[in-house]
């Protein structure tokens, strides 16, 4: 009974010293001198704060981190910048200890925080990511610990450090190309961040992650991890860059593909039978994978991918897929320059007279002219190839002396367009 007392006695002590302290007050008054740039005053009152309601609100933590990285900014000697970034580290694990269902990632925050401010810790920095992607890489989201995370586990591999064997590398290799295509999805706002480092991740392993290597780590891997579609997504992804005429990637394109038909399956399935000479098969799966793409650019990329990949040599189709890539997506100037070339190649089969056979040239010159119109970047060669059209085609003399000034003029066959030729 004594006991029980004693221990009241301790609660109602402490809660009347939160109380006399008035943490909620304190919050507001460190956060509103924070916002008002007066540091010194912020500080003492955050520091006093963090030591009495150190699990009253995130908000100690999150704001703390920015006075104290303000300090840091501010810090006249190299000594004291690192006794700061030291107490930031400290607070990270105040911070865990207290929210840990908020900072699942706080130690490859702390590694962060550690490069950002350029302190000297390579080993540390490597043990804080190493040990962050090892309990929530699923929760890390920033590109640059991503990368630099990959980078510091090639620099082992190449240095000969017996942990990093070349299996291992390709294993994070894997992990890290996985969560980059991931959060280019499921972050649109920071796409291009995670497509630069996984960029930069491939330049990284060339040597490692040759054809020879990823069809064994693959191979040997693959069993295990069949029903995960994000490895196999993954998978396919590295092996399509390298090596996609290996049966491994036919393997792991069907197995994605039976897990569930998506628009990244089913061009896995497409390009399988590409490279594979089955057009047909390719040329339907494509199809399905455009069928299913929601966004319209991408689809009309697909559409734009048949027409001169697997129809370029058939050029009523090629065109009727060329017009719903332009459908889709009227600045792609690059179907324009193909749909041009389409029409000059087509020049003698269709032209029955002189005429006609310049005013296919001249229709050639129109088109090839959009291109240039609606991507500044292909003005360059949307004006060279127009003028290498014009030099065939219809002039201002051949225009008036077929009385044809002013007037429209149907070029039929395949090619089923009409021109309207300019009336002075």
């Amino acid at each position: 009974m004594r006991a029980i007392i004693f221990i009241a006695g301790i609660l109602f002590i402490a809660n009347a010293n939160a109380q006399k302290f008035d943490c909620s007050s304190k919050i507001i008054a460190y956060q509103t001198l924070f916002k008002e740039r007066k540091i010194a005053e912020s500080f003492e009152i955050w520091n006093e704060v963090q030591k009495n309601c150190p699990n009253q609100s995130e908000s100690i933590y999150t704001v703390g981190i920015q006075i104290l990285q303000y300090k840091i900014d501010n810090a006249t000697t190299a000594e004291a910048k690192e006794k700061l970034v030291r107490d930031v580290l400290k607070l990270y694990n105040q911070y865990n200890k207290n929210f840990p269902l908020t900072t699942p990632s706080f130690q490859a925050d702390k590694a962060m925080v550690l490069v950002n401010n350029k302190i000297e810790a390579k080993e540390e920095i490597f043990s804080l990511l190493d040990n962050g992607f090892a309990t929530a890489s699923k929760s890390i989201t920033d590109a640059n610990a991503i990368y630099i995370y990959f980078s510091l586990l090639c620099e082992k591999f190449k240095s000969g450090d017996n942990a990093i064997t070349s299996n291992v590398l390709l294993e994070k290799f894997t992990l890290v190309s996985s969560m980059l295509n991931q959060l280019q999805v499921s972050n649109l706002t920071k796409a291009n961040e995670y497509r630069t480092a996984l960029n930069a991740i491939n330049a990284l392993t060339k040597d490692v992650a040759t054809c020879e290597n990823l069809t064994n780590f693959y191979d040997k891997n693959y069993p295990s991890n069949q029903e995960n579609s994000d490895w196999l997504t993954t998978a396919l992804i590295n092996l399509s860059e390298r090596c996609s005429t290996k049966p491994i990637f036919n393997t792991i394109a069907e197995k994605l593909y039976s897990i569930k038909a998506t628009t990244k399956s089913a061009n896995f399935i497409a390009l399988s039978n590409l490279q594979q000479k089955k057009f047909p098969e390719a040329i339907k799966f494509y199809n399905e994978s455009a069928e299913l793409q929601s966004n319209p650019v991408e689809k009309a990329k697909i559409y734009y991918l048949i027409a001169t990949s697997l129809l370029s040599n058939d050029s009523p189709k090629s065109k009727e897929y060329l017009n719903k890539a332009l459908t889709l997506d009227p600045q792609m100037g690059k179907a324009y320059l193909f749909l041009a070339q389409l029409y000059s190649n087509s020049a003698d089969e269709c032209g029955r007279t002189n005429f006609e056979k310049k005013a296919i040239y001249y229709l050639a010159a129109e088109t090839v002219k959009k291109a240039g119109d609606v991507e500044t970047r292909l003005k360059p060669t949307s004006d060279k190839m127009n003028n290498d059209f014009l030099k065939k085609a219809l002039n201002q003399v051949d225009i008036t002396a077929a009385k044809m000034t002013g007037k429209s003029f149907t070029i039929g066959f395949w090619i089923n367009e009409t021109i309207t030729f300019p009336s002075k």
